[in-house]
């Protein structure tokens, strides 16, 4: 088996990372941005608690601010809302 195949911890996040890395980091960034999405889109109102604390961490930081866009009266305010709701409607993933 070629050396160049096999896990080196070392190399992870560079260019000489293990495939299994890369899809791992992938699918990492995937989650995060459907927890996003979901709190932009109303899905995730705030019930329950991720295990990982730091990605609860963003999660509430994020229904932090739509919550607190939601409660302004301001033009700026709805407008930005609104303008969140358009760009994770486009979103695939």
């Amino acid at each position: 088996m070629s050396e160049s195949y096999l896990d080196r911890p070392q190399d992870d996040d560079t260019y000489k990372a293990h495939p299994a890395f890369k899809r791992g980091k992938v699918r990492g960034v995937s989650l995060i941005l459907k927890i996003i999405k979901n709190i932009i889109e109303g899905v995730d109102t705030g019930d329950g608690e991720n295990v990982s604390p730091q990605v609860e961490g963003i999660r509430r930081a994020v229904l932090e601010y739509k919550t607190a866009l939601e409660a302004s009266s301001t033009k700026a305010a709805t407008e930005a809302l609104d303008g969140a709701k358009k760009t994770v409607a486009s979103v695939r993933l």
